[in-house]
């Protein structure tokens, strides 16, 4: 890069922008979440790029736009990092959702067969308790019925959701959980107790 084009750059708004990167990156998380919509890291290193917050043939952009997310991550206490199942890095804002949510979204990526069951596979070992089918029909799942049972029908016949099983209520509602973590009967009795028994025995 020349003398000239370094002057413009230090002097120009990119300059300016360099002064406050860290929180021009924050600005680009909490959009996001306003969106409801995490960031990826891959995305904020494409803003970083595309507002100019590093030098024009910077020898090592990627680093240093890493840097800056991770100096911006520990000065807003509201921006979060998370690792997808994928093991790729994504980022909200509590500001505007919750980690639960935030959680949700990043498994949704991955798509419905993997979100299904990661939420499943979390309720049973750490509540435990199973999770109702119809759960995943509403926000911020938002699956069709139809969606549902056709992605529990390729379950069945995957090697690696052999864990993910179904019990019905005396309502009837079914509800989903996993064997790694809830035996049979023990989940029948939870789910009975979540769908009927709480109801009728205040």
């Amino acid at each position: 890069m020349t003398a000239k084009k370094m002057e413009k750059w230090e002097n120009g708004i990119a300059g300016n922008e360099k002064e406050s990167a860290p929180q021009t990156i924050a600005a680009f998380v909490r959009k996001a979440g306003e969106e409801g919509r995490l960031i990826s890291e891959s995305e904020i290193l494409c803003e970083v790029a595309g507002a100019n917050l590093l030098p024009p043939a910077s020898p090592d952009a990627a680093r240093e736009a890493k840097s800056l997310l991770k100096q911006a991550l520990d000065e807003n206490e509201d921006l979060h990092e998370l690792t997808a199942p994928n093991g790729s890095l994504d980022y909200y804002s509590s500001e505007f959702m919750t980690e639960a949510f935030a959680r949700i979204l990043s498994l949704k990526r991955g798509g419905p067969r993997q979100l299904i069951a990661e939420v499943v596979r979390q309720n049973s070992a750490l509540y435990p308790r199973p999770v109702p089918l119809d759960t995943f029909t509403q926000a911020p799942f938002n699956y069709s019925s139809g969606e549902i049972l056709n992605e529990l029908e390729q379950m069945r016949a995957d090697e690696g959701y052999r864990d993910i099983a179904s019990t019905t209520t005396s309502s009837p509602r079914v509800f989903l959980y996993s064997t790694l973590y809830l035996e049979p009967d023990h989940a029948a009795m939870l789910a009975e107790w979540l769908d009927v028994g709480q109801f009728e025995n205040p």
